[in-house]
């Protein structure tokens, strides 16, 4: 209050010589320019409530800039500088930028749109941290989250705030340790993501109800295009197509589970595929205006043979609904491949969806 009142004081250091995170806030006061920095969480939220005028807010980790605003005479919006990977601890800078944000929030709103945070170990206390600071951040359009070590504590935490996120187009979460609490909670919240187009989010830790409910919500939800709902390191991968309310929508997946509700849920589907590692295996896709399209289907190019049958007997179900598998020769004899008797019986199982068959080595 003293400092407030000294007109011809331009700056106050209030930090210790040696430390890490400092902020810097420029204030104006009485006509003219004040700055103050400091290490001290007590300073910044005294100072907050003291300076009627902000104009400059910057936090640095050692010299390195985290989070930067600052007011330019005579422009109205100014680019927000926000990096919270390039040096220090992320969760420690989370949890810095958060004593700071509401100040410069006074500034200009956050108009920070990409946030990628994936591999970065935060946890629940990290994103519950930067959860709380999403109202601060309404351009936000793309965040990744994945591979975080967040459990259903840190996703109820995050799920609390997700409303703020008017504007998030694409979420990820994969590669996390949420099960069936957290992926409630989130799944509760999701509807009021408007914008969200593009969502990833690991489910092999969630029940079959949960996986339901999950699936759902997403066939209601009219914007969004797609949900991949596949682990990051996986050997094979459905890729289904359908139509819901007339909007195209595609669901990536390495769960027999997410397969079989999926094709139970959507009236319509327009495209299936199974790869192994990116190589395709089977593949069929109605194309617009015409009536047979082309099934391909080459269980030999990549992997184990009986493990691609067994892929293959998952997703051939949803397959037949676009178009029956005119594939009119199998091979996997000359002693090239060994299905033994396992491989024969689900071979043999999917006999019903291969009705042009004319050739079986």
């Amino acid at each position: 209050t003293t400092l407030s009142n000294m007109t011809q004081l331009l700056e106050a250091n209030l930090s210790k010589r040696i430390s890490s995170h400092v902020y810097l806030m420029s204030f104006c006061k009485k006509g003219n320019r004040f700055t103050i920095q400091t290490d001290d969480v007590e300073v910044v939220f005294f100072a907050n409530q003291l300076f009627s005028q902000v104009y400059k807010v910057e936090l640095s980790y050692r010299g390195a800039v985290l989070y930067s605003v600052k007011a330019v005479e005579g422009e109205t919006s100014h680019r927000v500088t926000l990096d919270l990977t390039c040096a220090g601890n992320i969760v420690d800078n989370i949890k810095a930028l958060s004593v700071v944000l509401p100040v410069g929030h006074r500034v200009q709103q956050a108009d920070v749109q990409e946030l990628k945070l994936g591999g970065s170990y935060i946890g629940d206390e990290g994103v519950r941290l930067l959860a709380e600071m999403f109202c601060y951040l309404p351009s936000l359009k793309h965040l990744d989250l994945s591979d975080n070590m967040i459990t259903s504590t840190g996703a109820t935490a995050m799920a609390a705030h997700m409303s703020h996120l008017q504007q998030l187009e694409w979420l990820d979460l994969s590669d996390n340790d949420i099960s069936d609490n957290g992926a409630m909670a989130m799944d509760e919240k999701l509807t009021y993501l408007l914008q969200l187009k593009y969502l990833k989010f690991t489910v092999d830790n969630l029940s079959t109800d949960i996986k339901k409910t999950l699936l759902t919500t997403f066939s209601n939800m009219t914007q969004l295009l797609e949900a991949n709902l596949s682990k990051r390191t996986v050997s094979h991968v459905y890729l289904m197509g359908f139509y819901k309310k007339g909007n195209k929508f595609a669901i990536q997946t390495d769960d027999a589970d997410v397969v079989l509700l999926a094709n139970r849920l959507f009236s319509q589907v327009y495209k299936l595929e199974l790869s192994y590692r990116g190589a395709v295996l089977y593949s069929v896709k109605a194309v617009e205006g015409e009536t047979s399209h082309r099934v391909t289907l080459d269980l030999t190019c990549a992997g184990n043979i009986v493990d691609n049958i067994k892929a293959l007997s998952v997703v051939l179900p949803v397959g037949h609904r676009v178009q029956q598998a005119d594939v009119e020769e199998l091979k996997f004899g000359s002693g090239r491949f060994t299905i033994r008797d396992e491989g024969v019986r689900l071979l043999a199982e999917i006999f019903c969806f291969l009705p042009s068959l004319k050739h079986l080595d």
